[in-house]
C-alpha cells in the first residue's frame, strides 16, 4: 500500500496502540483521543517526573516521540489502497515463492528466507544473506546485480550503532546501550541484501532475477 507519504498500524492490543500513539503524538503521555479531555478522570491531580505537581496531563510527554500525523487527503488515499491490499498481498506471496523456490538449490551460497511458525507474511522483499563459504562476498553478488538492471537493498542500517550518527557517541562511549555483542547484526550489515517482491513484477522479471543470480554463482 501506499499514502504518498506515511502509513498506518493496525492492532487489537491496547498497550500497543498507547504505545503507538503515544509516538506518533510527540511522545505524549495522555491517552486521550482527539476531542475528548480528562480520559483519565485525574488530568490536573498526577506527579510526573520533576514538573509542578498537577500538570496538565494532555502535555506531559514520557517517551522521545514524532510529529507523524498524516493529512486528509493521505488517509483518504490509505482507506482507498485498503480495496487493493488482498491483490497486493497474493502478489508479493507468489513472487517472494517463485523466487524461493528458483533460488531453493543455492542453500550453501545463501542463507534463504524463511516465515516464522505460525505466522502468514505479506514479505516485504527477498533476503538474502551470502553464506561465509560462498566462495564471493555480498558486495560482489550485488554489485552483478545492479549491472544487470536488479536493483538491491541492504537490510536498512544493519549495525546501527555503526553509522556515522553514533561517531561521537562511539568516542565518549555514551549516549546508547549495547545488548549482547551483535553478531547477528553485524553479519546482516556485512552479508545480507534483497531484492523486491512487489506486486507489479510479472513472472518474466522474476525469472529473469532466478537466471541472473544463478549465472553469477555459477
Amino acid at each position: 500500500m501506499t499514502m504518498g507519504e506515511g502509513g498506518a498500524v493496525y492492532t487489537s492490543d491496547t498497550r500497543l496502540k498507547r504505545l503507538v500513539e503515544s509516538f506518533r503524538d510527540w511522545g505524549r503521555d495522555c491517552w486521550c483521543p482527539s476531542g475528548r479531555d480528562n480520559t483519565c478522570g485525574n488530568r490536573f491531580g498526577q506527579q510526573f517526573g520533576e514538573l509542578p505537581y498537577g500538570y496538565d496531563h494532555k502535555y506531559v510527554y514520557s517517551h522521545f516521540g514524532y510529529n507523524l500525523k498524516v493529512t486528509d487527503m493521505q488517509a483518504a488515499i490509505g482507506c482507498g489502497q485498503l480495496e487493493k491490499l488482498p491483490s497486493f498481498i497474493e502478489a508479493r506471496k507468489r513472487n517472494w515463492k517463485m523466487l524461493r523456490d528458483g533460488l531453493s538449490d543455492l542453500a550453501d551460497k545463501f542463507i534463504l528466507p524463511e516465515a516464522t511458525e505460525g505466522s502468514d507474511p505479506s514479505w516485504f522483499g527477498f533476503l538474502l544473506t551470502v553464506k561465509e563459504e560462498a566462495g564471493f562476498t555480498r558486495d560482489d553478488v550485488v554489485n552483478h546485480l545492479e549491472s544487470k538492471g536488479i536493483q538491491t537493498r541492504m537490510l536498512f542500517a544493519g549495525n546501527l550503532i555503526k553509522h556515522p550518527c553514533f561517531d561521537e557517541m562511539r568516542k565518549s562511549g555514551e549516549g546508547y546501550r549495547v545488548s549482547g555483542n551483535l553478531e547477528n547484526t553485524d553479519m546482516i550489515m556485512r552479508d545480507t541484501f534483497w531484492v523486491g517482491v512487489y506486486p507489479g513484477m510479472t513472472e518474466g522479471m522474476i525469472n529473469f532475477m532466478i537466471k541472473t543470480i544463478k549465472d553469477f554463482v555459477r
